[in-house]
């Protein structure tokens, strides 16, 4: 049973997320909540969110179905979004950067009702949207058109929305998101990252990220904060933008550290922002550096799609490298976030002993659409088996140390070996591919493909980039390629990834055979 009492006016209740809409509406009125070319008041953007789910609602979507969403960063999209949830539907946003076929595997899975896309969407393009109906989010998220509509009487433990995480699999699984993960999380963040009143929240990360989703937007709409979304980060504008918005705090991710702490000073724009949300964040060397250069502070914490939750600093973890710090807890306790570290034997392991983290919380995903067996494989017991490996220090917090699963993380995605091998595959030259990730200059990871060619072929690394960046995402795209004339394997026939790495390792640091 869900606690639903509170001492906190700020976070009195859970409820769910068109009801958090409703009470926005009520507490902050006309105060500014998207800070647009034309800023909209928490009153206007619930009766637009209403009116959407009325558009919604009249092309035959029922409460229930699914509501795919293919848009840029922008109002019209977070209201089109909210407005689907509105109505009962359950909304995926997903990267409008998708080619066509990545695109159809997401229609096939989800079977939504309702398409919506924007201009630059390839979910408007033809052939993409025949398993829905396709409209345009600005047709939808128009603030003077549609009948307005009640609010959908959702129970706060129910799936609001599905965010497509890649993982072990070589296709993205849809991780269904509760209304109490979204909600908890927005009245959650000011005691998480130490925010005050008047703040005003930038958002930078693509919306189809549960980053975007339950940091940002859910933030703004349980605390009052004006909320600015911007269609994407910027770094050669962004210390100049930020000033000039005013803002105060944003979300990034660790390479966008990186790639603004490389910057010449001749950038920096001094402004109002104070504190930054990095989700990982760098090394504690690298943060006090660019704490002290650019005057702000960086809180780092550690989530994922199926656990909004994760794991915040703490006071003693922020000097030591790798450590996400400990569970984050509801401020007001209506969220109880439990973690264990689990042995490879079954056991919770002791201090030091490395193990897998595993969460339990009534915010956690409630499990992946369309997909039982991977569902019955990550909740077991009643607990999120999330796949990362780390151990609880002599201060109690949590040291990262690596990952169980195979999953290649670039420039803030997380991408699945498989489905770029499988890419690899379709092609005649190539008999045999394994995906890696290699460390990048720019912290995290870049993906390097290893292939072993169809004789007679002569395929090469210029031709393979092509093939694949017709299939997949950029940032799916192998940045190097390496052709060798067999994998490593392991004592059951599988690429033995880790001696692969070896291998292959001298043959990029010395400019060996490998494509672009």
């Amino acid at each position: 049973m869900l606690d639903t009492g509170s001492k906190n006016p700020a976070a009195s209740r859970l409820v769910s997320v068109p009801q958090l809409v409703v009470d926005a509406a009520e507490r902050f009125g006309d105060a500014p909540f998207l800070t647009a070319a034309s800023p909209i008041s928490f009153r206007a953007a619930a009766r637009a969110v209403s009116r959407a789910a009325g558009s919604i609602h009249d092309r035959g979507v029922r409460p229930g179905e699914r509501v795919v969403l293919s848009a840029e960063n922008g109002p019209a999209t977070v209201l089109a979004w909210l407005g689907a949830i509105h109505a009962g539907a359950i909304p995926a946003a997903i990267n409008p950067a998708l080619t066509e076929p990545e695109i159809a595997y997401v229609l096939e899975d989800l079977q939504p009702r309702l398409a919506l896309f924007d201009a630059k969407s390839v979910a408007g393009a033809p052939g993409t949207a025949a398993a829905a109906r396709a409209v345009a989010v600005a047709e939808i998220a128009t603030l003077d058109r549609g009948a307005p509509v009640p609010p959908h009487a959702a129970d706060p433990a129910d799936a609001a929305a599905i965010v497509y995480t890649s993982g072990t699999t070589s296709r993205p699984k849809g991780a269904l998101v509760r209304h109490l993960a979204y909600v908890g999380a927005g009245q959650s963040m000011p005691a998480w990252i130490g925010l005050g009143a008047g703040e005003r929240i930038w958002s930078i990360l693509p919306f189809f990220h549960i980053n975007a989703q339950a940091y940002s937007l859910m933030t703004a709409l349980a605390n009052g904060y004006p909320l600015t979304i911007s269609e994407k980060f910027r770094a050669s504008t962004f210390w100049r933008d930020a000033a000039g918005l005013g803002v105060t705090q944003v979300n990034v991710i660790g390479a966008m550290l990186a790639i603004l702490a490389r910057q010449p000073e001749e950038m920096f724009v001094p402004g109002a922002l104070r504190l930054v949300y990095a989700a990982p964040a760098l090394e504690p060397a690298e943060n006090r550096r660019f704490e002290e250069r650019f005057g702000v502070r960086i809180a780092s914490g550690f989530g994922m799609s199926e656990n909004v939750f994760g794991c915040i600093e703490s006071a003693t973890s922020r000097a030591k490298a790798s450590c996400i710090g400990r569970p984050r807890q509801h401020p007001d306790g209506l969220i109880h976030n439990e973690l264990r570290i689990v042995t490879p034997e079954g056991e919770v392991a002791a201090a030091g002993t490395v193990g897998e983290l595993q969460f339990r919380n009534a915010a956690m995903t409630p499990g992946y659409w369309n997909a039982p067996e991977i569902t019955a494989r990550t909740l077991r017991d009643g607990w999120l088996h999330t796949g990362d490996a780390g151990y609880l220090d002599a201060d109690g917090d949590v040291v990262l140390v690596a990952r169980y699963k195979e999953m290649i993380r670039r420039r803030g995605e997380n991408i699945a070996p498989g489905e770029v091998e499988d890419a690899l595959l379709l092609h005649p030259g190539v008999a045999q591919a394994a995906v890696i990730g290699v460390p990048s200059s720019l912290t995290e990871e870049d993906v390097v493909a290893a292939v072993v060619r169809r004789a007679p072929s002569e395929v090469d690394g210029e031709e393979l980039l092509a093939w694949c960046a017709a299939r997949l995402a950029p940032y799916k795209v192998p940045s190097r390629f390496v052709f060798l004339d067999a994998f490593p394997l392991t004592a059951t026939m599988r690429v033995a990834k880790d001696r692969l790495k070896g291998e292959i390792a001298p043959l990029l640091a010395n400019g060996g055979p490998h494509g672009p």
